[in-house]
């Protein structure tokens, strides 16, 4: 691994702080580590601190993010090093770090009553959840990702990593390096890379108009995966899926249980005609045309289209690679000089895989008058990620969050705001982005959600390592669109016609907060992360604001009747 520059090491460096000083995180390696994880999970935001595990009793674990699918469940488990030198950059990942993961994932494995007893509420509260998600029948994955601005592991520290993995095949490792970070924080700095596939005989078929050539080809799954997967054979080479539009968007940008059944079973050679394949872009390719079995070579390639099958595909290879010798891929590149030729191929073909995404809906008309008007009342909507990175954090409305605001305040499903984020931008599109939007209610509406934010994050920032300690507070971190569910139906009930600002606006976000408490704490044992997530607790917040009362479990667990809504409550 080649040393970190010393501009590199300013570059990190003066990301990191910055991280700190936004999010309120008291440690360098954890600015170091939300840089990460917002590298990895862009669509994370709101969930950065609930993920953060760092503190007393971490058992040396930073973070756990855990995407959730039907059958499955990826666990991603970080632990964060910051060299806060750059002559410290040459240090390693040292054996006792690498322990303390392997002696967290041997209590998690066996259920141990003492990860129970720590005094860490949100690594407790994700252990509960990785249970349960077992106790459901999901098969979990665990990728544990050592992020760190200085060296790779030791020696000895990967004889232990080899040595987990042996004895327990659902767990990997990564190193996410300075390189890794510097390559997220500036994709157009990234070096070109090329590569290598072997074509099966003579399945290729070319094409070329002008600037743009094209050829699809059958290859060996096999020389795929080794031209996608990181040096150690652990991860994939992320940086290939800049232009990729799915990648790490939920748990669509992860492996599907389906691709990998194909690959491995008897009937693999069913591959090529199951799978839609790889798209490729690149500058420049080359092969032997006529010859039987010749080497595809291109030139500052990028993956635009097949994350999911490349993920599925490198970890089908941890079966074994005998169990993918008859999969046959299909592969289709494209070499142009010209971006947009690039970009619109990108678009395209997720396009046609009927994905519905943030970055598919950011050119929709309504997101585009959105835009315009709140920048003619001095606000910046980006219906694209980072559209103003250079205009105040205050005046930035992000879409997504804009929609979670919506969906949480307007629709009233503060639930789904944060477990079905995907949605916005899909099937509630158009129930929450329309014409008939009052931009200066919106506005209202943005700054009353900013009040319950930096409430949030203050209350983070103070207790984050105990954050269940008893003030009403405490029901934000997990909470929050609750809060502001809350607040939509204090709204209702004062019978105004605009959404309160200023001192006014305060006074209601410390009644709705105090709402959520008082409806929520009456049982201890129930999990936060497991109230918010239900719909039902929004009924024990009717309850609360009506007079009523009902036991938690129950909403929790078996439905409660609409009848408890008083119709006429407002």
């Amino acid at each position: 691994m080649k040393k970190l520059t010393r501009i590199d090491w300013d570059i990190i460096d003066a990301r990191v702080r910055n991280s700190c000083k936004r999010h309120g995180f008291k440690t360098l390696s954890i600015g170091l580590l939300s840089i990460v994880i917002e590298q990895i999970f862009p669509e994370i935001q709101d969930q950065l601190h609930e993920a953060i595990t760092d503190g007393a009793d971490d058992r040396g674990i930073d973070a756990i993010y855990i995407i959730e699918g039907e059958q499955q469940a990826e666990i991603f488990l970080f632990q964060s090093k910051y060299r806060d030198t750059h002559k410290s950059c040459d240090k390693t990942i040292n054996d006792s770090e690498v322990m303390k993961v392997s002696h967290f994932l041997n209590e998690l494995f066996e259920k141990s009553k003492f990860l129970m007893k720590c005094n860490n509420f949100r690594l407790m509260e994700s252990v509960q959840r990785i249970w349960e998600l077992h106790e459901k029948g999901k098969i979990c994955r665990y990728k544990v990702v050592f992020c760190s601005n200085g060296g790779y592991f030791s020696p000895s520290a990967k004889v232990i990593i080899d040595s987990i993995c042996e004895s327990a095949p659902q767990v990997s490792f990564e190193f996410y390096g300075a390189d890794d970070v510097i390559r997220g924080l500036s994709i157009e700095s990234r070096s070109p890379e090329n590569g290598v596939l072997q074509v099966i005989g003579k399945e290729i078929l070319e094409r070329s108009d002008g600037d743009v050539r094209g050829v699809i080809a059958s290859v060996d799954a096999l020389s795929f995966i080794n031209l996608i997967k990181t040096a150690d054979g652990q991860g994939i080479k992320r940086h290939l899926f800049d232009d990729n539009l799915r990648v790490f968007l939920g748990v669509k940008g992860g492996f599907n249980p389906s691709i990998i059944e194909t690959a491995t079973s008897n009937d693999s050679y069913l591959f090529w005609y199951l799978n839609n394949g790889i798209t490729i872009t690149c500058k420049n390719y080359s092969y032997n045309k006529g010859h039987i079995n010749p080497t595809l070579r291109f030139e500052d390639f990028q993956i635009v289209n097949g994350a999911q099958t490349s993920h599925s595909l490198i970890e089908a290879s941890r079966l074994g690679v005998d169990a993918l010798n008859d999969v046959v891929l299909m592969v289709r590149v494209y070499a142009t000089d010209r971006a947009d030729i690039a970009e619109r191929v990108a678009v395209a073909t997720n396009s046609q895989a009927r994905i519905q995404s943030r970055d598919l809906r950011a050119n929709h008309e309504i997101l585009k008058k959105l835009e315009l008007a709140f920048l003619e009342n001095g606000y910046f909507f980006e219906r694209k990620r980072n559209m103003f990175p250079d205009k105040p954090e205050n005046k930035r409305i992000d879409a997504l969050k804009l929609g979670q605001i919506l969906l949480s305040y307007e629709l009233k499903e503060p639930d789904k705001a944060k477990s079905e984020s995907d949605s916005i931008f899909d099937s509630r599109f158009s129930a929450i982005f329309n014409d008939n939007m009052d931009i200066s209610e919106l506005i209202r509406l943005f700054e009353l959600y900013r009040i319950i934010e930096r409430l949030r994050e203050i209350y983070i920032s103070d207790y984050g390592s105990a954050p269940e300690s008893g003030r009403q507070h405490q029901y934000l971190v997990y909470g929050h669109w609750f809060v502001l569910f809350a607040c939509n139906l204090l709204h209702l009930k004062s019978g105004k016609a605009r959404i309160p600002t200023d001192k006014d606006a305060e006074v209601m976000v410390e009644e709705a907060i105090s709402v959520v408490a008082s409806a929520c704490s009456q049982q201890k044992a129930v999990a936060h992360y497991q109230m918010f997530r239900s719909p039902k607790t929004k009924d024990k917040i009717y309850a609360e604001l009506s007079g009523k009362q009902l036991d938690l479990f129950e909403v929790i667990g078996e439905s409660v009747s609409d009848s408890i809504r008083p119709k006429s409550m407002f």
